[in-house]
């Protein structure tokens, strides 16, 4: 029997261009503290990291278990994938897929991308790099200076 939806983690899809900003950043690692969130990545997201070193340490997650490989495997999954896939790139495309199906956020920078979680599934259902930021500063993961060091060095 699942638990009660309150009391489960909030599924996340998350996009490549999230994963990349953070492993530029060398913060991938937030992911894992925040608590409260289960982080999943489609294998199209994880065929669109193309730098080695950033694959590894993507890998090294997926292996230690605070970041899931999923695949999209149910019929319904794949229609929304192939339709979107005509606007969208192959991750983007999953992760929309992903949280349209099974009802999850998607987290991604892309505007466009945005634009369609937000009518398709509503803007609570969104996330993006700075508000993952934002609730790692909330929670006391990062410190207003790492923040603010982070804003003046990466754009996102």
């Amino acid at each position: 029997m699942n638990p009660p939806a309150r009391e489960r983690n909030i599924r996340v899809a998350l996009d490549a261009n999230i994963l990349i900003t953070l492993l530029n950043m060398n913060r991938l690692g937030l992911l894992a503290e925040l608590k409260g969130y289960d982080f999943y990545v489609p294998d199209q997201v994880v065929g669109e990291i193309h730098r080695r070193v950033q694959r590894e340490r993507l890998r090294g997650a997926i292996r230690a278990g605070w970041l899931k490989e999923i695949d999209i495997t149910d019929l319904a999954e794949i229609g929304f994938y192939a339709s979107y896939r005509r606007r969208f790139g192959e991750g983007e495309s999953a992760c929309l897929a992903v949280g349209r199906k099974r009802g999850w956020m998607v987290a991604t920078d892309d505007r466009a991308v945005k634009r369609e979680v937000a009518a398709a599934l509503g803007g609570a259902s969104l996330l993006d790099t700075g508000a993952i930021l934002a609730i790692a500063v909330k929670r006391g993961l990062l410190t207003g200076a790492e923040l603010k060091e982070i804003n003046e060095n990466f754009s996102f």
